[in-house]
């Protein structure tokens, strides 16, 4: 029989209350899965994406590091319902200057995956968002609806919780069963806690050990406190140790000239991953730790 191929259109939420703090604004986008057919049992499926985005860096008020780049318009791909959270695409990561220039067309197809019946435009949700820091893969692809489930614990370890701590609201681990192979997927999410400027200054004096350690504020101003990192340990049978993943989330919380801090509190999302040898050990646990930006 011929190849049947069917177009529907996919809804897709738009989350201005994180996209407008970051300076993104979308001013078009649409989604269509597409489907196609090559027998009764056989469907290939996949997402393809098309808009325009714009970057107002004037709007981009409170910085957490990033240097000369935007933060991330990132595209979040999951299944309606499913515990395991969306999978996440960078569709934009470029300077301030560039994407100061001129509107950013945007044009992505996803990974493909094949199954015995389709999946309807209801089964799938797509999210457009930024946030202040990340660390993903940047997959467009939907995870495999078959999937086990392991237990995470977030132990923190880092040491100048009264200038930043950070806070995990979000931590998951769980093996996706693809239908050739399997992997780990360790998904953390969560914002940070900054405290008064002397707080952060006493930090700051902490980390840069040659500097005089009776510097005010007046001295020092302006300057950063790197947000803590994450190291992500993936463990077997009887605690043994299978693979060990840091994750450095390259932001920071800025103090101005004159002392002043950020008027709200920056958002994270870290992915671990990587492939499970079914013939080595599986992974039975997750932990993972909050450490100090330095001991990376």
């Amino acid at each position: 029989m011929d190849d049947d191929k069917t177009v529907q259109r996919l809804d897709l939420d738009v989350d201005e209350l994180s996209l407008s703090p970051l300076g993104w604004q979308i001013e078009e986008i649409q989604a269509h899965l597409v489907t196609t057919t090559y027998s009764e049992w056989e469907h290939h499926q996949e997402i393809e994406l098309s808009g325009t985005a714009r970057f107002h860096g004037e709007e981009w008020s409170d910085r957490f590091g990033g240097g000369d780049y935007a933060p991330a318009l990132l595209l979040a791909v999951g299944r309606t319902g499913s515990p395991v959270p969306p999978q996440y695409k960078r569709l934009v990561m470029e300077t301030v200057t560039k994407l100061s220039e001129r509107p950013r067309h945007l044009s992505e197809k996803s990974s493909s995956w094949e199954c015995e019946s389709p999946l309807s435009p209801e089964e799938i949700t797509l999210r457009i968002t930024a946030m202040d820091a990340e660390e993903i893969e940047s997959d467009f692809g939907l995870a495999p609806e078959k999937h086990s489930v392991l237990p995470v614990e977030v132990i923190d370890e880092s040491t100048q919780t009264a200038a930043v701590q950070l806070t995990v609201t979000t931590s998951s681990a769980h093996v996706l069963h693809d239908l050739y192979d399997s992997r780990l997927r360790v998904h953390l999410a969560g914002g940070a806690v900054f405290g008064a400027p002397e707080q952060l200054l006493a930090a700051h004096l902490a980390v840069h050990d040659w500097r005089d350690q009776d510097s005010t504020l007046e001295d020092e101003c302006p300057f950063g406190v790197s947000l803590p990192g994450l190291v992500v340990e993936t463990l077997g049978e009887g605690g043994a140790l299978i693979r060990e993943t840091e994750i450095d989330l390259s932001g920071s919380i800025p103090v101005g000239e004159a002392g002043e801090l950020p008027a709200r509190s920056p958002r994270w999302i870290a992915d671990a991953e990587h492939d499970l040898d079914h013939s080595a050990r599986l992974p039975t646990r997750v932990i993972v730790r909050i450490v100090d930006a330095d001991d990376l």
